[in-house]
């Protein structure tokens, strides 16, 4: 009798769990003279695991002065602005990492675990996100509904936005 209960829990539980990943990524140059993108694309790293990969060239001279626009939108008919709108100064932000608690500092702290940019400016050459997962504890802080969502980052240096990037993203919550 113990059995098919302790079987009907795990597979219960095992239905309930939160999926969450990549499910498309587009990168778009706005100054081709200032930024390139040699990979913009997502990975399957196992069963129902999605890396998202990323190597921009900067081309010139460095970011001296980098700022940075984050925005989550949710699909409803479309794409419509959805909790989050934040631009921040991203030289500022990694010279004191852990000045504040905000949005900013939440997602720097999950972006660093895989990409270059772990110091502060000038940032040069290229940077590199390899293999980033969306994972159930980057929404700990704000969880969401179930849905199709879009996180927009917008790079800016010299007062000019030099790159777009959107990466897609479903959540299934239980």
């Amino acid at each position: 009798m113990r059995l098919p209960f302790a079987i009907l829990l795990l597979v219960t539980s095992a239905l309930a769990a939160d999926v969450s990943r990549f499910t498309n990524i587009e990168c778009e140059s706005l100054d081709p003279s200032r930024l390139t993108f040699q990979q913009c694309n997502l990975k399957m790293l196992g069963r129902g695991i999605v890396g998202l990969n990323i190597y921009a060239t900067l081309i010139n001279k460095p970011w001296d002065n980098a700022k940075v626009s984050i925005s989550l939108w949710r699909k409803f008919n479309g794409y419509h602005p959805f909790l989050v709108n934040s631009t921040f100064d991203l030289c500022k932000l990694m010279a004191k990492p852990t000045q504040k608690m905000s949005f900013a500092t939440i997602f720097m702290s999950y972006m660093l675990e895989t990409s270059n940019l772990n110091h502060s400016c000038p940032y040069e050459n290229e940077i590199i996100v390899r293999n980033m997962i969306f994972k159930e504890e980057y929404m700990k802080f704000a969880p969401l509904p179930h849905g199709h969502y879009k996180f927009q980052f917008m790079a800016a240096t010299d007062n000019e936005w030099k790159a777009i990037i959107n990466a897609h993203i479903l959540h299934l919550s239980s």
